[in-house]
């Protein structure tokens, strides 16, 4: 038996041995008194003490030792019972990748992609209580913008910085961006961590969807959330203090379309769900609420557990009615 499931200081056991170090005192107390006693009173000592009193004076010294042990037992704190308690609870650990590349400054969705998507992380992360979040920027390269963090105000400022400017390198790689969020979120086994996947973006060479079966081998789900329409949406640039929009090589306009398809197959690799902005509001909130929360409230749950309860009480009360039952014994006659 662990003594540690039954006291909650065990390191104290020793102090026990008081027990029967006290039960020896008392005697060889007694025994000392009964030859002083009988050292001065001589051969009349049979008659001042009796048979009765001796046996009244071994109980009175077996009630000290006893109340004196139980407590000792209390100081130990003996643990009983069950109670089923729960803790804080832990979170999950959000880690929100987000496509700033040029495209996302189209406006087919209004005011434009990008400014859509911040607006949702920042619902996200007011309506989140308990949950940390980080911020990966990306576009042809990433940049952690924020580790994680409980602090829902620090992380939306940092969410407002984020633009094409936040990155060193144009195009979209969301290969890339998944293996900066695996860094991000250390040793996790994707038992409370979840990866954010906010682009237009297409997976044109593949990296995505391989990137993908890595957080799948370490347990990590990707929900993609795709920011753009079916019909595209041109992409506004500045020249010369006028707004036109980019061009190709050929000197026709881009229209930059999600691709939902790509998106989707990065999702379902992991297990995650894709889901399409367009059309909807609160699209990050409801993803959380039906695919993330329910992570949260296992956590919680399983943070909870048999418990067993500290009942130093009632061996220290036994001590109390044993020493006052002592005190009932007394020999002392009052007057």
């Amino acid at each position: 038996m662990n003594l540690g499931d039954v006291f909650a200081w065990p390191a104290g056991f020793p102090i026990l041995l008081l027990v029967p170090a006290a039960w020896v005192f008392f005697r060889t107390f007694d025994r000392l008194r009964a030859r002083r006693l009988a050292r001065v009173v001589g051969p009349r000592v049979g008659a001042l003490t009796s048979e009765l009193s001796e046996r009244k004076r071994t109980l009175r010294r077996g009630l000290l030792v006893a109340a004196l042990a139980l407590a000792l037992l209390a100081a130990l704190q003996p643990l009983g019972g069950k109670s089923v308690h729960g803790v804080e609870r832990r979170g999950v650990d959000i880690l929100v990748c987000l496509d700033v590349s040029r495209s996302m400054l189209a406006r087919d969705l209004m005011p434009s992609r990008l400014e859509r998507a911040r607006r949702e992380i920042r619902e996200l992360a007011e309506g989140a209580r308990g949950d940390r979040f980080g911020l990966v920027a990306f576009a042809g390269s990433p940049r952690l913008m924020a580790p994680l963090t409980r602090d829902a105000d620090s992380f939306t400022e940092i969410v407002d910085l984020a633009d094409p400017l936040s990155v060193s390198r144009g195009g979209t790689d969301l290969g890339a961006a998944l293996e900066a969020a695996l860094v991000a979120l250390g040793d996790a086994k994707g038992e409370h961590e979840v990866v954010l996947l906010l682009t237009d973006g297409e997976d044109l060479q593949g990296r995505g969807r391989r990137m993908a079966a890595a957080c799948k081998a370490r347990g990590i789900t990707v929900h993609c959330v795709g920011f753009g329409s079916a019909r595209g949406g041109k992409i506004p640039v500045e020249e010369d203090g006028v707004e036109t929009f980019l061009k190709d090589a050929s000197g026709s306009e881009v229209v930059s379309v999600m691709d939902a398809k790509s998106l989707r197959a990065v999702a379902e690799t992991t297990g995650g769900v894709f889901v399409s902005a367009a059309g909807k509001a609160r699209t990050l909130s409801d993803l959380y609420e039906r695919r993330i929360l329910p992570m949260a409230k296992k956590a919680f749950a399983g943070g909870g557990g048999d418990s067993r309860g500290n009942r130093f009480q009632w061996p220290l009360l036994g001590a109390y009615l044993l020493w006052v039952l002592e005190m009932c014994l007394t020999d002392r006659r009052r007057p």
